[in-house]
């Protein structure tokens, strides 16, 4: 956490060659920071000093080198690897499996505690059954698992294919994603189908084959203000 020296009422978001930063605001003028390193490189980054860090900070964004001056000591800061993981099944007689036990995925989905919660209010539905016939077998819990599997797995493949585009050091692909990017802020259909993607409310992926070719503009999209058109199912 940082300190602001004024409210910081927006967040800021930067993407690069193997490189993202993200600020966001928190209460009590603090900021929430993150920083995208190499994997297994995190004791030769704490070796190189807070200087060093707040450095390579400022060069993305020389207007809040002040901010970054606050990191002061390395207890402000916490180490959050990632992975996925794909468990073969989520039940078994008498347990069963929920969020990142059973599905964690790449942090760029955001969707780690989303997907946590929708598993408990899914189970919700089905203990009560449970409960009241005394029945926990691996075959009466695997309905909770075959409704859930579905949009976790879609959900899983996105993660992966953001962490191709989003941490890319290909110009080529770099130059795709913030062709994207730039179409998303144009574009309400599309972008709506991102927003409800995150917001967990989709179980189907946000873009069709023609939707991607839209959205990296190479073909115009008729329904491009029509927000309505996202559909959500």
């Amino acid at each position: 956490m940082l300190d602001a020296a004024l409210p910081m009422d927006d967040a800021k978001y930067f993407v690069g060659k193997r490189t993202i930063l993200g600020m966001f605001p928190a209460t009590g003028n603090k900021v929430y920071a993150f920083y995208m390193i190499r994997a297994g490189s995190y004791d030769s980054v704490k070796a190189q000093g807070l200087p060093a860090l707040q450095e390579a900070w400022t060069k993305i964004d020389p207007s809040s080198e002040p901010m970054f001056r606050t990191l002061t000591d390395w207890k402000q800061t916490a180490f959050m690897p990632t992975g996925r993981v794909r468990t073969p099944t989520w039940v078994a007689d008498g347990a069963v499996l929920i969020g990142d036990a059973a599905h964690a995925m790449n942090p760029h989905a955001s969707q780690g505690r989303m997907q946590a919660m929708v598993d408990a209010m899914t189970l919700a539905d089905l203990l009560p059954e449970c409960l009241a016939t005394n029945e926990y077998s691996a075959t009466t819990l695997r309905t909770y698992e075959t409704a859930r599997r579905p949009q976790v797995t879609m959900l899983q493949k996105l993660a992966d294919e953001q962490v191709l585009f989003w941490n890319t050091a290909n110009p080529v692909v770099a130059f795709l994603r913030d062709r994207v990017f730039s179409t998303l802020d144009r574009n309400a259909r599309l972008r709506y189908r991102v927003l409800s993607t995150t917001a967990g409310l989709r179980k189907d992926p946000p873009f069709g084959m023609m939707d991607r070719l839209m959205a990296a503009g190479f073909l115009p999209d008729p329904s491009a203000r029509d927000m309505a058109a996202g559909g959500v199912r």
